[in-house]
């Protein structure tokens, strides 16, 4: 078993709402100035991250992320969530650690599921307007309602 099929293995073993650290490596844009004159230096490409939230689930359509909610906010009068995520791609993960099972409010977890497994709610923004849209998306055309 190589290392990715370990750490597939480790997320699928993880249960919605555990509070997880992830260590993992950054894999994102850098700006390198490259000389010609002066001494060598090392450009560090390896920057390891360490994050930590509330494991929603597995997503991804061509590759595997581990979904991580850090911020959850909740509107008691719509029952829906606000949800500050992060997806880390299982590819640059290095290690996985649980630090408390099923840490999130067992009602809290339990809405937050359903809403998670219903689908994700895109922010559509038009102009200085924005509307929300459950599972659809828009297309140019389309009229805003006011």
């Amino acid at each position: 078993m190589n290392g990715n099929d370990e750490m597939i293995k480790t997320v699928s073993q993880l249960n919605f709402g555990d509070f997880i650290e992830v260590n993992w490596w950054d894999h994102s844009k850098r700006e390198i100035r490259l000389k010609k004159k002066g001494k060598p230096r090392y450009v560090f490409f390896d920057v390891p991250v360490k994050s930590g939230g509330w494991f929603l689930g597995v997503g991804g359509e061509e590759t595997e992320h581990i979904i991580l909610g850090r911020d959850i906010f909740t509107w008691p009068s719509l029952g829906d969530f606000d949800v500050d995520a992060i997806a880390i791609l299982i590819k640059v993960t290095k290690k996985v650690r649980v630090i408390k099972r099923k840490q999130l409010d067992r009602k809290l977890a339990s809405d937050l599921k359903v809403a998670w497994d219903r689908g994700q709610v895109r922010i559509v923004k038009h102009g200085k307007r924005m509307r929300l849209r459950i599972g659809k998306e828009l297309t140019e055309n389309e009229e805003y309602d006011s």
